[in-house]
């Protein structure tokens, strides 16, 4: 069985969706991200992974500078 999450990004989207409001077409498409995993548990550690960085403006991940 797949997990999907859905991750909305953008500060304005995401007050809106706070606020109970609806997303244009256009943020929808530009703001909207959909991840699939294998297991609870991979989709668990990224959203981990996500509140780390919440909060953060910019990110850089070395590993993936090098290759």
């Amino acid at each position: 069985m797949k997990h999907t999450l859905k991750v909305i990004f953008g500060k304005e989207q995401v007050a809106k969706i706070l606020n109970n409001e609806v997303l244009s077409e256009e943020e929808l498409n530009v703001n909207v991200q959909e991840y699939l995993f294998e297991t609870e548990i991979e989709k668990q550690a990224f959203i981990k992974g996500l509140n780390q960085a919440v909060g953060w403006t910019y990110i850089c991940i070395p590993e993936l500078e090098i290759a």
